[in-house]
């Protein structure tokens, strides 16, 4: 019998590398990898440091503000789960904490006809299921 309370969409499955950053992201918190040699951000983690090769790495919290750097926008849904949200906005945001510190999520709160380069956004927090919340980003509130 399948399970009627499980989301019709992909969920990320976190891995001993990930959990930090999904365990921040149930606490509707963003948390970046953090070389604690040189204090470089990663996303998506990494075992080492690209920039020194340390090994010494931590999870930190940044500010949730970015810029959009790109973007591309669904009109049919990848997975039953979209139907009703069309159309979905898959981003690429610049964090504000470091150039280049890269991140994908999708968009939320903000009409395809609305998106520029460099748009300022914040982090929102979906809770999905008990133990899936995923990171959007939504126009920035100031």
């Amino acid at each position: 019998m399948p399970d009627t309370n499980s989301p019709e969409r992909p969920l990320p499955l976190p891995d001993p590398l990930s959990e930090p950053f999904w365990a921040a992201a149930r606490r509707h918190e963003l948390h970046m990898q953090t070389c604690d040699a040189c204090g470089r951000m990663a996303y998506p983690p990494e075992i080492a440091c690209r920039a020194c090769g340390g090994t010494e790495l931590r999870f930190t919290p940044v500010s949730g503000r970015a810029a959009l750097h790109s973007w591309t926008v669904l009109h049919d849904p990848p997975s039953p789960g979209f139907r009703d949200r069309l159309p979905v906005i898959l981003a690429v945001v610049e964090l504000e904490e470091q150039a280049r510190l890269l991140m994908s999520s999708d968009l939320v709160g903000i009409a395809p006809e609305a998106l520029r380069i460099g748009l300022a956004l914040e982090a929102r927090f979906e809770d999905v299921t008990d133990d899936c919340t995923l990171v959007q980003f939504g126009p920035a509130e100031h």
